[in-house]
């Protein structure tokens, strides 16, 4: 059966601009895309009380439009201070513009408020939430309980928050487990991205006392695009950098990067660059605190965010290695990144590293500091065995694409 699609844009809404600056809004806005130009699609849903506010096809794209043009580049991005820095600039030029506070409040409200009155969602609808935005709030999502032809589908992107509550926001184990309690008790059906997340969401459930709906497991592809020749920078792929791609937070583990680069700053020896690309996520007072007063790392290391994905993309493209030396993830798009670009990947030896990489990384211990320290080394000299054969990997990964993973997700969609 073809059943009519819903989109939530409730989390397109809230985001706005900065919807791309983290994993989850990366993937609702690839999602967005291609449910946008769906034939399927019904009409997207925003919340508010009783029921959603809805948007016909034609507002969706011009959401779609205002908050992330495809194939734009922000002119303020601060791309051409950092490849200039990379190259043996002393400083890093603050090109990035400070955007208007009232304007994006102005933006935000007015999409809040917009609704398409003739739009409606339609008799066997299937619901599909990306995001899990204000599923803390199950008021906001009664209206399901009220429409029991609509098929809802979530898609759960880790269970984190309850296995590993040391590394997120004081309270925030409480509101996932209201999350989760909410998704639930409507979803027929859940999508997730590895079978590490899957799994453990089954054992979940059955925690719970509940049947478990039908699980789709289909890992993400890359949201930064294919590599094109544009990406290709003789002089950036001579200069030795590392880059490390995740919002500042403890479960990323950025402090053991900067105590190797403090450690190799001090031995007087040569040392790489490393550029950390992320927003400033919660508990990362240490992190930043020696990204500003530390000495030894002021001229090796640089912290941007807001980076588009053309410039991201060039930059990954053109690194020694990405680093990623989490402590937990569910899944790991920048390692899926760099590796579709070619670039050797250094990662935490975690169970869904090793299924999203299948094999095509470096694994070390996230606490093994001396084994980081010389894989840094080691993987500096471009031309030394090691990170060749890193390299060689990589170039091996067979990377996810889009085509595949909506084909699966639309397969499985049609089955339900």
């Amino acid at each position: 059966m073809s059943r009519p699609i819903v989109y939530d844009a409730t989390h397109l809404v809230s985001r706005g601009r900065a919807i791309g600056s983290a994993g989850i809004g990366c993937v609702d806005l690839a999602y967005a895309r291609h449910f946008a130009a769906h034939p399927r699609l019904a009409c997207a849903a925003h919340y508010a009380v009783p029921r959603p506010h809805l948007f016909a096809r034609e507002r969706l794209e011009v959401l779609l439009g205002e908050i992330a043009p495809q194939g734009a580049t922000s002119p303020d991005d601060g791309w051409e201070g950092l490849r200039a820095w990379l190259l043996g600039a002393s400083e890093t030029p603050r090109e990035r513009a400070r955007r208007s506070r009232l304007g994006e409040l102005w933006r935000q409200t007015r999409w809040r408020l917009a609704h398409d009155a003739s739009s409606a969602i339609p008799q066997s609808a299937i619901y599909l939430n990306i995001a899990q935005h204000a599923c803390e709030f199950p008021l906001l999502f009664d209206w399901l309980s009220r429409r029991p032809d609509v098929r809802p589908v979530f898609f759960v992107h880790d269970l984190l928050p309850l296995d590993r509550p040391e590394f997120f926001r004081r309270g925030y184990e409480r509101l996932f487990r209201r999350r989760l309690e909410t998704i639930l008790s409507h979803a027929c059906a859940l999508i997730a991205t590895t079978t590490v997340v899957a799994d453990r969401l089954e054992r979940e459930i059955s925690a719970h006392g509940r049947p478990a709906p039908p699980i789709c497991v289909q890992p993400l592809a890359s949201t930064l695009g294919e590599k094109s020749a544009g990406d290709d920078d003789p002089a950036l792929a001579e200069s030795p950098y590392f880059v490390a791609v995740s919002t500042l937070e403890p479960r990323k583990n950025h402090l053991l990067l900067l105590n190797v680069w403090r450690a190799l700053a001090a031995s007087g020896a040569p040392t790489p660059k490393l550029v950390l690309v992320g927003g400033r996520g919660w508990e990362n007072e240490a992190v930043v605190d020696m990204l500003r007063r530390c000495e030894a790392l002021r001229k090796a290391v640089r912290w941007v965010h807001d980076l588009s994905a053309p410039s991201l993309r060039r930059l990954l493209a053109n690194a020694n290695a990405l680093l990623m030396p989490s402590f937990a993830e569910g899944y790991g798009m920048p390692v899926v990144e760099a590796l579709a670009l070619g670039t050797p990947a250094i990662v935490s030896d975690i169970a869904s590293f090793r299924e999203v990489a299948r094999g095509s990384a470096l694994f070390l211990s996230p606490i093994d500091g001396k084994g980081w320290s010389e894989a840094i080394l080691a993987f500096a000299d471009r031309r030394g065995p090691r990170r060749l054969a890193a390299a060689h990997s990589a170039r091996d990964f067979a990377a996810p694409d889009w085509p595949s993973h909506f084909a699966g997700i639309e397969a499985f969609l049609a089955r339900l």
